[in-house]
């Protein structure tokens, strides 16, 4: 085992070495971004060259070079972990606009299709309080292409198409984009759509419902006065369609084979955006308006003779913000007012194939309801040239209505101070902290009184969060190292599995973030490490209970590219898992490794064309963030084996 892993980071390294050879003058590209003074504890920043390596398909290909990041690839089932906590304990937007929770344990908390993305800023723990509400344990901020971003200098009109084929799930994609611009006008429209068949994991085992089967769709206008004015408007909607298992995130159970089910799962987003770009001295206002939808719809089963009650389920969330940035000096204060509203419905669904005596609970649709304002500002100060601070504080205010009409209310305050020091100007020492009031959490709309009523809702107390972070960088031109250690320590999270709206479980989850990199000329190796031990009422937490938060261990990733000729660039990335103890099993160790080649012709302009051996070695493996690898009456879901995947992209 130990020469499997170290053979799997001497075929990433030793991939770089002629290039690294040849780097005569070394220049700094750096692969993260960083802004504001906060951006540097241990924000994970993709955009540019690194996400365009990426070329991800899957949420899992957006984080796999991220090892503090963990995604799977099951179609509707899939989760994201920061650092062991689910995405749903964070503040999670796309251009701007506020996601709901997920509708259903099993199902996925954001279904989106990452070649939406232009970026992906995830901001774990300590969050600025302009950041805005309910980032418990951090914040997640998807931003979607711009036209602006695309065109060529001088072009007024252009598209991409793009084809692209995967061996082992025979899974085919089309996607295309057209943009243009007329003056101050702008635009971008972009469809794809994918279908295959169900995936073979490295072991051989064929999944059930696993086959892709997801329609994507984004249109973007913006208009940009003279003075610097931006409004912009963006729609996005992703659906999967495919046949599902039951419970979308299982292969099956070891004790019952379900039907499949013709599940739709559809995520909606929507976002109105006013601000200056070119804002200078002490007004910068911007205002937002946003809707998103998240719906799971269960669906007929392919076994009419099943008689179990089905479920369904839609969180629909309004939000809003308007705010401005004010100067002094070498200080900058952001402040102003947020809102959201959000009203989650469902239930079991009483249809042909439901047989009512099955029902625990009783028959929906129902509703929760919950609605929050809050006043904010948040200080960035640099303080001398070697000491950097960012300091806030948040007031939010939130009532909320259960399915039953019992209302609740109550408010909080947030606040936050993080700052770096340059011990030299190469090391620089970094600290974060913050307490967070996060208010009350939906349930799971799915599921509300269907295996038995929901009960006692006033004894529901508010979400509080504690975080802290500290640690080192350093920066040495080429090399970029950081090494920090952190603790989130959430309280009266809403249990998943109970009848008693009061239950509620304490989350912690503490550990190690490490990185190294080195960037050069024509390329950059980057490897991450990250250990986070989580526990749940002090307990190894178990499959039932990974809703909220999923032990990781110790995860080590790998992410590098180069141009090895002008019109050829190589790279991939790598992931290894170490051996994890949980309460009633130990998960076995795993490496993976991707590799890619893309090849762009000089003599066919916009073409480019990338092969992928995804799985190199085609190991059998459970990626960390899938449910039910610790229960032995689950079926857990394995990652795809070896595959080889092809795609033709034509830029005009």
């Amino acid at each position: 085992m130990a020469t499997k892993k170290l053979s799997l980071f001497l075929l990433m390294s030793t991939a770089l070495v002629p290039a690294l050879a040849a780097a005569d003058d070394i220049l700094l590209d750096p692969i993260n971004v960083t802004g504001d003074v906060e951006n540097q504890h241990g924000t994970v920043s993709l955009s540019g060259e690194t996400l365009e390596d990426l070329s991800p398909r899957e949420m899992s290909d957006l984080f796999a070079g991220e090892a503090s990041v963990m995604s799977s690839v099951i179609p509707t089932g899939n989760k994201t972990y920061v650092n062991g906590l689910d995405s749903s304990m964070m503040n999670v937007t796309i251009d701007g606009t506020l996601q709901g929770d997920g509708v259903f344990h099993h199902a996925t908390t954001g279904m989106y299709d990452p070649a939406l993305f232009k970026a992906a800023t995830i901001k774990p723990g300590v969050t600025a309080a302009d950041h805005g509400p309910r980032a418990n344990a951090g914040s997640i901020a998807y931003e979607t292409k711009d036209a602006a971003d695309l065109l060529q200098e001088g072009d007024n009109f252009g598209g991409v198409a793009s084809l692209s084929y995967d061996s082992n799930s025979a899974a085919f994609r089309r996607d295309l984009t057209l943009y243009g611009r007329q003056g101050a006008f702008e635009y971008i429209l972009y469809g794809s759509k994918a279908t295959g068949d169900d995936y073979q994991d490295g072991a051989g085992t064929t999944y059930r419902g696993s086959a892709a089967d997801l329609t994507s769709f984004l249109g973007k206008i913006a208009y940009q006065w003279d003075n610097g004015y931006r409004l912009e408007f963006s729609g996005s909607e992703s659906q999967d369609s495919g046949w599902r298992q039951a419970r979308p995130n299982f292969g099956d159970l070891t004790t019952a084979v379900f039907p499949l089910f013709d599940t739709k799962v559809e995520q909606s987003n929507y976002s109105l955006t006013l601000k200056n770009e070119n804002a200078t001295g002490g007004f910068s206002p911007e205002f937002h308006l946003g809707f998103s939808s998240s719906l799971l719809d269960q669906g007929d089963p392919v076994d009419p003779s099943y008689t179990r009650p089905l479920w369904g389920g839609e969180v629909e969330t309004w939000n809003g913000k308007i705010q401005n940035e004010f100067l002094f000096g070498n200080h900058s204060l952001t402040a102003g007012i947020d809102f959201f509203e959000q009203q989650g419905t469902g239930g079991a669904i009483q249809g042909r194939y439901t047989d009512p005596a099955l029902v625990g609970g009783s028959f929906g649709p129902y509703s929760e309801k919950t609605s929050n304002v809050g006043i904010f500002a948040q200080m960035r100060s640099e303080l001398s040239d070697v000491f950097s601070l960012s300091y806030g504080l948040r007031a939010d205010h939130q009532n909320f209505t259960g399915w039953d009409g019992t209302k609740l209310s109550d408010d909080g305050f947030s606040y936050n101070i993080s700052g770096s020091y340059a011990l030299s100007d190469a090391v620089t020492l970094e600290a974060a902290y913050s307490q967070v009031w996060g208010g009350f959490e939906l349930g799971e709309t799915a599921i509300i009184n269907y295996s038995y009523p929901w009960v006692n809702y006033a004894g529901m107390q508010a979400q509080e969060t504690e975080n802290l972070r500290i640690g080192l960088k350093v920066n040495t031109g080429n090399w970029d190292a950081s090494f920090a250690l952190f603790r989130t320590d959430a309280e009266n999270i809403r249990t998943r599995n109970s009848a008693d709206q009061a239950s509620a479980s304490n989350i912690v989850t503490e550990g190690v973030d490490a990185a190294l990199g080195y960037s050069f000329a024509s390329g950059y190796l980057r490897g991450t490490y990250s250990y986070a031990d989580v526990t749940q009422d002090g307990q190894i937490s178990t499959t039932t209970n990974y809703y909220a938060a999923q032990p990781m261990g110790h995860i080590l990733a790998i992410q590098g590219a180069f141009d090895v000729a002008t019109d050829w660039r190589v790279g991939g990335t790598a992931e290894a898992a170490l051996s994890l103890d949980l309460a009633n099993v130990t998960l076995p160790g795993y490496e993976v490794v991707n590799l890619f080649a893309e090849y762009k012709p000089a003599r066919v302009q916009g073409l480019t064309v990338r092969a992928e051996i995804n799985n190199l070695y085609d190991s059998y493996y459970i990626s960390r963030a899938t449910q039910g690898s610790d229960n032995g009456r689950v079926l857990a879901y394995g990652e795809p084996g070896r595959s080889l995947a092809v795609t033709a992209r034509l830029a005009f």
